[in-house]
């Protein structure tokens, strides 16, 4: 049935493309008959050029968004990629070129739900940076900017600080989620700052481009540059939000020249408007035409570029051997088969160490063990805490010489598929310790309710907070260790015994300047048993957090001593 589609799709996206583009040329005629085509070509040139950057940089902007998200595959593909559905927008509802990014999804390594989010974003960053030329502009010139500009600039800007996931941004991924429309979740504040920068960037050289070719049709007499860039960005931005306005002097061209008008006249204004429109136009197509032909350039680059020498990055199986895995249990029965036959396909090696379950989950780790080389099992006497139980798995791992040493649970909530990306970050990153975030723009939780969700960020951010450290999901238990690095730890003197063990451990190796990566991964519902958080342990959380603050504060006033 897909394929079915995908057959019937392609032709039908082409027809779409090439009715689109001769609607939009058609569209054009007018500027085209009017257009003064006398002036200096290498000045048209140049305007077209510097048209041509704002499109360009939105295409990165695309590609940044996907790749923040988790997401983003070839660059050859995502410039292709970017270049069809923009090319496809030129259909009159615009929504063959979203489908377009929809069913080009997988040669991008992006989900329908990545795909949805990113645009979305994309067309917030177009329409923040637009709004903010606009008004820079009209003040550049020392005119008050028309309410209209005033009013698009306040919305656009909210509307950028709500999408933060600390704000609007998470709720909105929750009710959406709730009506059955995926999102891959709000992106960072910071990303979204980084695409309008590209964004404004873009403004600039349009702006740029608007004056060069202003001056040379002889319609600069009484305009400003800055009056310039701010009318023609508040233009554009109508043509944007309107995007069913009549063709020819539609609402754009309209109110062009009617804010020019009274400083150039009616009669040049609208020479002006035609002319830029008719530049805009070419410089979309000069941008998607670059795009095209990088895409091909990258994807030749990629099938002709020789066999990479075999090396640590191009051997796996080498990589993968020296790397463990602690897996701590208590009462795990039910889970711990499942998670094994889970496990066994990362080519990894297990240590389970069970703190003497009553259900008995030490016997049943070594059955499963006896005939499965790569799993290991520790026993300890009794339960004393979750960190005790890692540091006995620890000191076992590094006195059979490890390279890499992981921590996850046993009840399937931390994805083993997830291990490999985390290893190869590891090495490509020269990474002492590699963090599984479920908080970043990629991860999530799945089968948490809102409740829940809303109290462990408050746990994170609070830890994050009173420690002062960068990471967001300082309470997770999924980790990659190198080696070297963990046995720099003094497990001896450590504060912790139970789930502050995972803070604890994360805070000394930033202190001690360790290089640390995160990676996104879901957190999912146990798949059995019953969760070991009990108040208690809790309570614990919060006083050995408290704790390490004051030991954190301890050991930088030493430092600063010394």
């Amino acid at each position: 049935m897909r394929t079915w589609i995908s057959r019937r799709l392609r032709p039908l996206l082409a027809v779409s493309a090439v009715l689109g583009l001769a609607w939009a040329g058609w569209s054009q005629r007018e500027a085209i008959a009017s257009f003064d085509w006398s002036i200096d070509h290498g000045v048209l040139a140049l305007a077209v050029a510097l048209f041509a950057v704002a499109p360009l940089l939105q295409a990165l902007t695309f590609a940044l968004g996907l790749r923040r998200i988790g997401a983003g595959g070839p660059a050859g593909a995502l410039a292709r990629m970017w270049a069809r559905s923009f090319l496809l927008r030129y259909e009159p509802s615009g929504v063959v070129g979203f489908a377009y990014r929809v069913t080009a999804r997988e040669r991008v390594g992006a989900s329908t739900a990545q795909v949805v989010t990113v645009t979305g974003y994309e067309q917030l960053a177009v329409v923040v940076a637009g709004a903010a030329a606009a008004m820079a502009g009209f003040l550049g010139a020392g005119v008050h900017p028309p309410l209209l500009a005033i009013a698009l600039f306040t919305a656009a800007l909210v509307a950028a600080v709500a999408a933060r996931p600390r704000f609007v941004g998470g709720w909105l991924h929750d009710r959406l989620k709730a009506r059955g429309i995926e999102t891959a979740g709000p992106l960072r504040g910071r990303t979204l700052a980084l695409m309008v920068a590209l964004d404004a960037a873009g403004w600039v050289a349009t702006g740029l481009g608007a004056w060069a070719l202003a001056r040379a049709l002889g319609a600069t007499a009484g305009l400003d540059a800055f009056l310039l860039l701010g009318a023609f960005a508040l233009s554009w931005l109508l043509g944007v939000l309107v995007p069913l306005a009549p063709g020819g002097l539609g609402l754009r061209e309209g109110s062009l020249i009617l804010t020019l008008g009274g400083a150039i006249g009616a009669g040049p204004a609208t020479a002006l408007a035609l002319a830029l429109r008719l530049v805009s136009f070419a410089a979309e197509l000069v941008a998607i035409t670059v795009a095209e032909l990088a895409a091909l350039a990258l994807g030749r680059r990629a099938t002709t570029a020789p066999a990479p020498t075999p090396g640590p990055a191009a051997a796996p199986i080498a990589d993968r051997a020296g790397t463990i895995v602690v897996v701590p249990t208590y009462c795990e029965a039910d889970a711990l088969p499942r998670f094994v036959e889970r496990f066994a396909a990362t080519g990894l090696e297990l240590l389970v160490v069970d703190d003497a379950s009553p259900d008995r989950t030490g016997e049943l780790a070594d059955a499963l063990a006896a005939d499965r080389p790569w799993m290991h099992v520790l026993h300890r006497a009794g339960k004393d805490g979750l960190g005790m139980a890692y540091r006995a798995g620890f000191a076992w791992c590094l006195d059979r010489g490890y390279r890499v040493i992981g921590q996850m649970d046993s009840d399937l909530s931390h994805p083993p598929e997830k291990l490999a990306e985390m290893l190869a970050v590891l090495d490509a990153h020269e990474a002492d310790l590699v963090l599984g975030n479920r908080y970043m723009p990629g991860g999530g939780t799945a089968g948490w309710s809102r409740a829940r969700r809303v109290l462990s960020r408050m746990g994170c951010t609070g830890s994050k907070l009173v420690l002062g450290l960068p990471f967001d999901d300082l309470s997770g238990g999924f980790k990659l260790w190198r080696a070297s690095a963990l046995a720099e730890l003094d497990f001896d003197s450590m504060l912790s015994t139970g789930y502050a063990f995972q803070v604890e451990t994360t805070q000394l190796a930033y202190l001690m300047g360790k290089r640390i990566e995160e990676v996104p991964f879901v957190f999912s519902e146990r798949i059995a048993g019953e969760s070991k958080m009990t108040l208690a342990v809790s309570l614990e959380g919060i006083r050995v957090t408290f704790a390490l603050r004051r030991r954190a504060r301890g050991r930088r006033a030493g430092l600063l001593v010394s």
